[in-house]
């Protein structure tokens, strides 16, 4: 099996890369977290109205395990059928105790991306997660090397969604714009699920990312398996 493993790893970096189309993500739903995402983006446009543009939808709320590149209908599949084999690794780690994701604090990449940060215990465990979501996409020999390293966020603002910001001089945002909740608590989201997401494809009508296929996974997951 570990032969296999390093096969298709080697496989996946052998291929040139293609652009991602489809991710895997943690939604987040939690109200009083949307609603304080929210805040800060009207305090940001408040002082900076041409921001606007650079700002996602709170419908879309998310946190990205890993990108992954599917070409073909085939690969599709494959990738559901991976999303479903790591809901009995997911749920091995969570080890019969509810995840709670604490969101606090800001963080931004480059001064180009804003997002709501985590208590460090927690990315901890958002790696374990994400590193077993990634072992059986390899296993299925998809080709995830779109895939940064991970690191756990909650991305609210985007400089790359308005390109005319830079013809107008603007180069990167100030940590002023939003330093009254540089530190503040956005609040907590019980993890329940992961999605299959299409980068390209119609948005579902509630605003969120056209999902090809969810797990839902719980604290209790492993009793119930044993029952069935």
């Amino acid at each position: 099996k570990d032969q296999k493993e390093d096969l298709g790893q080697e496989v996946s970096k052998k291929r040139p890369r293609e652009a991602a189309n489809y991710f895997v993500a943690i939604p987040v739903k939690n109200d009083q977290i949307l609603d304080r995402i929210e805040d800060v983006q009207e305090l940001i446009f408040t002082k900076e109205p041409l921001l606007l543009k650079t700002f996602l939808p709170v419908q879309t709320m998310h946190i990205t395990l890993i990108v992954a590149h599917l070409g073909t209908e085939d690969d599709i599949k494959k990738a559901v059928l991976a999303l479903k084999q790591s809901k009995i690794k997911v749920e091995a780690l969570l080890q019969g105790k509810d995840f709670h994701m604490r969101f606090h604090g800001i963080g931004q990449f480059n001064d180009q991306v804003l997002y709501v940060n985590m208590l460090e215990e927690d990315k901890k465990m958002l790696i374990k997660i994400t590193e077993a979501v990634e072992e059986c996409f390899i296993e299925m020999n998809l080709d995830i090397s779109g895939s940064k390293d991970f690191i756990p966020h909650l991305t609210f603002l985007k400089f790359s969604k308005a390109p005319s910001l830079k013809r107008r001089g603007f180069r990167k945002i100030c940590s002023d714009l939003y330093k009254e909740f540089e530190d503040s608590y956005f609040g907590t989201e019980v993890f329940s699920q992961i999605d299959l997401c299409a980068m390209k494809k119609k948005k579902q009508e509630s605003g969120y990312y056209y999902c090809e296929c969810s797990i839902h996974v719980s604290s209790t997951g492993m009793e119930k398996n044993e029952e069935q």
